[in-house]
């Protein structure tokens, strides 16, 4: 197997006291969410497959006991006299008790169906396991979905709540303008509808984000207030190595879900051998030891005991296996279908989420300038708009594209985020030990942050890169 090391997800970056919001969800979502749940018991249930299949090929032995209590009432007997006193005899009535025990032993000799069930059993754990391999992987992923889309209503709000401050002291200023007869009323009523525009966004935000924090709150079991914030700034690491190809690689080796419609198919396949067995004859040895004693007047105690070898071969059943076979092999054909199915699926997300990860540094860059630009934007609109220059609609215009462009930023650093877990689930690489180092990124407060200003956001010439690994048998 070859592995792939994601940079993104390996960087050394110093750990933060109390900076452990999202791996502490993923530890309560371990045991309180109720699909990854299912999935251990699923994997539990489905294990137990292998010595079902054994036992078959076990020996069998069956122990039975009884014990009878008789009345014998003699109607009749040919040896039946007249006594001496000229009267015929009673009836003659006896009661007798007879017990009876035995052992049997059975053990199959040769069972083709028995033997290929016992090596489907084989596949059907390795599918299990696979499964669970993917509702683990499946709740890593579900679970920082979850709780990046918390920190994204919550960036949201704040880019909101900024503007709409920024509105209403605009809408002040215009006002007292307006009353002293600097400003024309269009001035005022451009303000005021930017400020009730905000407020309603700011609204939206605020119900958006109790929505998001509800449902990581069913992710972990409980109700989610406040969570850790990100870092403004997170480094930005391309995928290494640099070639999609190898992660398409890893992926159809190693991807859970494609591993799982693989067994699938080599389960299928076995059960066509299961059924072509049926034309086998089958051969099993038996020993018995029984014992039976009665105590009637022709009562015996005896003990037997045999060995015996059997052959059976049910030569015709009137098409059953014949129909059984051609089902079992459809089946396969099914199964094999929908592998290649799942294979060309992984190998489509494993490019894109590839094409995520390497785009999404470029959206992070491009969209951290765009703040900055927007900052200076607004800046120089209100100068402009103090020296007779600018319009206050320039002025709203700017403040809302910088409100637009701070929610891009931030939505892209998630976007950048998701997709490294993506890609590194789509190569059957995703560990808990992500989750650790993306948890890294995190700041230990969990009270927005203020806005980018244009002196702090500034971008690095060069991005932190891993050392490249080349892949390794």
């Amino acid at each position: 197997m070859r592995r792939l090391i994601l940079g993104a997800l390996s960087f050394s970056v110093p750990a933060m006291a109390g900076a452990n919001g999202l791996l502490d969800a993923y530890h309560q979502a371990q045991e309180q969410d109720q699909t990854f749940q299912a999935a251990v018991h699923q994997r539990d249930a489905s294990i137990e497959a292998k010595p079902q299949a054994w036992s078959v090929l076990l020996p069998q032995v069956v122990a039975q006991g009884g014990i009878e209590r008789d009345r014998q009432h003699v109607l009749s007997s040919s040896s039946s006299q007249i006594d001496s006193t000229g009267a015929a005899p009673q009836k003659d009535v006896q009661w007798f008790s007879s017990r009876s025990y035995s052992l049997t032993l059975n053990q199959v000799i040769f069972d083709w169906s028995a033997f290929q069930t016992v090596a489907q059993s084989d596949k059907e754990v390795a599918q299990a396991q696979a499964t669970y391999r993917s509702a683990e992987q499946s709740l890593i992923s579900r679970t920082a979905a979850a709780y990046f889309a918390v920190l994204s209503a919550q960036d949201t709000l704040r880019a909101d709540l900024d503007a709409q401050t920024s509105f209403k002291q605009q809408l002040e200023q215009a006002q007292k303008k307006f009353d002293v007869g600097l400003a024309a009323i269009t001035d005022v009523r451009n303000a005021q509808a930017s400020y009730d525009t905000s407020t309603a966004l700011v609204i939206a935000d605020r119900t958006a984000m109790d929505n998001a924090k509800r449902a990581l709150g069913l992710i972990v079991g409980q109700p989610v207030d406040a969570i850790a914030d990100l870092q403004q700034d997170i480094p930005l690491v391309a995928p290494n190595p640099a070639i999609p190809a190898e992660w398409s690689k890893s992926s159809s080796q190693d991807n859970p879900d494609l591993m799982t419609a693989f067994y699938a198919a080599e389960v299928a396949r076995k059960q066509v051998s299961i059924y072509r067995g049926k034309y086998l004859p089958t051969v099993g040895a038996t020993g018995s030891l029984n014992r039976s004693d009665s105590h009637s007047k022709f009562g015996s105690d005896t003990l037997d005991d045999a060995v015996s070898l059997t052959l059976t071969w049910n030569i015709f059943q009137g098409g059953l296996v014949t129909s059984q076979v051609r089902q079992a092999v459809a089946s396969y054909q099914q199964t094999q279908a929908q592998y290649e199915l799942q294979r060309r699926t992984v190998d489509q997300n494993t490019r894109n989420d590839y094409e995520g990860v390497v785009s999404g540094i470029a959206s992070v860059k491009a969209n951290k300038q765009a703040v900055i630009s927007n900052q200076t934007s607004l800046e120089a609109t209100q100068v402009g708009l103090k020296v007779g220059t600018r319009t206050e609609i320039d002025v709203l215009t700017a403040r809302q594209a910088l409100a637009a462009a701070q929610k891009s930023y931030y939505q892209s650093r998630y976007n950048y985020l998701n997709s490294l877990i993506a890609l590194k689930q789509d190569a059957g690489r995703l560990g808990e030990d992500d989750l650790a180092e993306i948890d890294r990124l995190v700041v230990e407060t969990a009270t927005p942050s203020p806005p980018i200003s244009a002196g702090e956001a500034t971008i690095p010439d060069t991005m932190p890169t891993a050392p490249i690994k080349p892949p390794t048998p």
